[in-house]
């Protein structure tokens, strides 16, 4: 309801994003695996966020060098969207990730640069500034996160380090239920990747949410 009574958005219960959590030592095992776009061993982390920032969703099975896109086609959400989504509901996503008919996100290209799409990205940009960055939050109420400081060199330790991320995932929104806020966000890197072709119903969804929000911004006097 927030998304549509504020911004236009139907359906919309959070967005996705990337993010990677730096390794202090080399990976003893498959270590080209490891390195990121960023030049550093990582983990790669794929959240979804509520407008409260509460983390709803997260993917760690994978390591630094898996695209954000990548790393959605292992998200549960992702492959089994009629058990995680009610009918219409929709994330948005920036334009790294892959888009189908449960995300959307801006036009690229050529198509980005006509005055609707360019009012539908600035406004998608808003709403997603509201629910994006939890990740940050969390790196900057656990240090650890910043540089993760463990071997990795056998699945044993891969499982470690992933319990010891969702559990952080799981006590920031612990955080978040008693107010306890007041962290700014960890700035996060973001490289240029090449994007999955979206899926065929993609476009038909993204252009009747685009519709929707146009009309909104219209009547609401800030389309530009």
């Amino acid at each position: 309801m927030f998304a549509w009574e504020r911004f236009g958005f139907p359906g919309c219960i959070g967005s996705v994003d990337g993010s990677q959590v730096p390794l202090a030592y080399s990976p003893r095992s498959q270590t080209w695996t490891w390195w990121n776009r960023h030049d550093r061993y990582s983990m790669h982390v794929l959240v979804v966020s509520d407008q409260n920032r509460n983390i709803i969703a997260a993917t760690l099975s994978s390591s630094g060098s898996a695209s954000d896109a990548m790393v959605q086609q292992q998200a549960d959400w992702a492959r089994f969207p009629c058990e995680r989504f009610s009918l219409r509901e929709m994330l948005l996503g920036d334009k790294g990730m892959h888009y189908t008919d449960r995300v959307v996100g801006p036009y690229i290209g050529q198509r980005g640069q006509t005055t609707t799409n360019k009012n539908f990205a600035s406004h998608l940009a808003r709403l997603r500034g509201i629910s994006e960055h939890p990740f940050g939050i969390v790196k900057g109420r656990w240090a650890s996160l910043k540089e993760r400081r463990l071997s990795i060199g056998s699945e044993e330790d891969f499982l470690a380090a992933l319990g010891w991320i969702l559990a952080c995932c799981v006590l920031h929104n612990v955080c978040n239920s008693v107010n306890d806020g007041g962290v700014d966000p960890i700035p996060t890197l973001e490289a240029a990747q090449e994007p999955l072709p979206s899926h065929p119903s993609a476009g038909a969804t993204r252009s009747g949410v685009k519709r929707g929000v146009i009309a909104f911004m219209k009547a609401a006097g800030v389309f530009k």
